[in-house]
């Protein structure tokens, strides 16, 4: 098993160095750009106040202010473009795994050695968990390094961007191994990036929506945006509903994707 995840990071070795760079500038970029929304927090402050409480709490800034570092942070990074860019890494690893291989024709020449195909789909799965992991941790390395000179973590935990990382990073590996799971049942990865974006979409919409009905509020729980960006991850530490819910789920749905994939005809 450990031997197909270390083949297919390094196979993938140079687009990764590539998805490490360009989550890093995100971060750095975002992080430069704190003081400037701070010198004018009390125009950004009016404009937040201005929402509905259920969007402030979609945002992550309920009863913070958007110049506050947790504000900011939860706000500008992580309801929206830091997970959205491991998102579109992790469904893409994932589908990939399985049912890319399988569609371009590689898959069968690496069945065709004396492999086992569940341990090369857990392999493969372990790759995905492993390089979404670490573009995490990096990217989260940057930001701690550069914050103290922007004053971008006053005020919050010495850990709580580190909180923040391993929560954000539950979330992407469930979605990852969706669509892995769909990629392996079906063989289709158009099916495997399309029902990953699907359940993306409907978990995030259907968290704000489910807010702004009060009928549905109750349906807000279930949603997986709403156990990382309702925990408020900077400051509370990582919960059993924000990381250890989620890896479950994805531990889960992922051996069932297996369990069709060792059980259906490849052509081998």
């Amino acid at each position: 098993m450990m031997t197909a995840a270390w083949t297919y990071l390094v196979d993938r070795r140079r687009s990764l160095i590539a998805w490490a760079v360009g989550v890093i500038a995100l971060v750095l970029v975002m992080a430069a750009f704190y003081p400037s929304i701070r010198e004018t927090g009390a125009d950004f402050d009016a404009y937040v106040d201005s929402l509905p409480e259920s969007v402030r709490q979609t945002l992550g800034i309920s009863g913070s202010s958007i110049a506050s570092p947790e504000g900011y942070l939860m706000s500008q990074l992580y309801s929206n473009l830091y997970p959205m860019l491991l998102l579109i890494l992790g469904i893409s690893m994932g589908s990939w795994a399985i049912a890319g291989a399988e569609g371009d024709g590689t898959l069968e020449m690496t069945l065709a050695a004396p492999i086992k195909r569940a341990s090369l789909a857990w392999g493969r799965l372990v790759a995905v968990a492993v390089a979404t992991l670490a573009i995490t941790a990096l990217s989260t390395l940057a930001l701690a390094l550069i914050s103290p000179p922007l004053d971008l973590l006053a005020g919050l935990p010495w850990w709580g961007v580190w909180s923040a990382a391993i929560s954000m990073w539950a979330l992407v590996l469930l979605y990852s191994a969706a669509a892995f799971a769909i990629g392996a049942a079906t063989g289709r990865r158009t099916w495997a990036i399309a029902g990953a974006a699907a359940l993306v979409v409907i978990g995030f919409l259907g968290q704000l929506f489910a807010s702004l009905a009060e009928p549905l509020e109750y349906l807000r729980p279930t949603s997986p945006w709403y156990w990382f960006l309702g925990s408020s991850p900077l400051t509370s530490g990582p919960t059993l509903v924000s990381v250890g819910l989620p890896v479950g789920i994805a531990i889960t749905i992922a051996a069932a994707g297996v369990w069709r994939f060792d059980r259906r005809d490849v052509g081998v």
